[in-house]
């Protein structure tokens, strides 16, 4: 067969349809290996931070990116009677971020001090907070509410957490303590997550995009052969 025989089997109104799908699915790999090389990038610093040497809360805070960098705080006095215990679980097993707040210059930052399976009996300590720094979540439409009066928590709300650890709490960064660097040896709790977990599949999904691409133009071809082969037999 002939390519005008094959190009009088095309039904435009399809074509343009395939055309624009094609266009769609590979620009969605071009943006996947895109967001690989960023990806790639953001896990190449998390790995060089976690080397660095921890630096002054406030130096950190001066700068555009302090996400997860390792901080170091002034001493700060904690009262785990004072604490806020916010509901959480740790591979399935249910528990307790516990909460408090250490002073800086202008107001105090909350410290998240680890995780416990059950609320810890009241002690006090003395400790020179290490860990890393990390951005305030945001409420979703699932979150659930914090109901402050019952003293029962399910996020980190700096405005609603501020008066009940008696503290104005900054809201855009907290501290996950670093318990071994802190030297804080407290029974019951356990460390919390230092670094953000990133998965890394930009690339899988990249080749996701181009085989679906490839597989319609293939699917686009079979139809027009058939179309053509049936024409031709008229």
């Amino acid at each position: 067969m002939t390519l005008r025989e094959y190009l009088k089997a095309v039904p435009p109104g399809l074509a343009i349809a395939a055309g624009i799908a094609f266009v769609i699915l590979n620009g969605l790999g071009i943006w996947q290996l895109e967001r690989l090389k960023w990806k790639e990038g953001l896990i190449a610093d998390m790995a060089r931070t976690e080397s660095t040497a921890p630096l002054p809360v406030e130096t950190l805070l001066s700068q555009a990116k302090p996400d997860w960098r390792s901080a170091a705080l002034p001493a700060c006095n904690i009262d785990l009677g004072r604490a806020i215990y916010m509901h959480s679980e740790v591979d399935g097993v249910p528990g307790y971020r516990v909460l408090t707040a250490c002073p800086l210059e202008e107001k105090a930052m909350l410290v998240d001090v680890g995780f416990a399976r059950e609320k810890l009996p009241p002690a006090a300590l003395v400790i020179t907070p290490v860990g890393r720094l990390r951005a305030f979540e945001k409420s979703g439409p699932f979150t659930l509410v914090n109901r402050v009066a019952e003293n029962d928590w399910y996020w980190r709300s700096a405005t609603e957490m501020g008066p009940r650890l008696n503290a104005s709490l900054r809201d855009d960064y907290f501290l996950v303590l670093d318990l071994k660097a802190s030297h804080a040896d407290i029974a019951g709790l356990s460390q919390g997550p230092l670094t953000a977990p990133l998965p890394n599949r930009h690339m899988e999904y990249a080749l996701t995009w181009f085989g679906l691409g490839w597989a319609l133009l293939g699917v686009f071809g079979s139809v027009i052969y058939q179309r053509a082969r049936k024409n031709k037999t008229v």
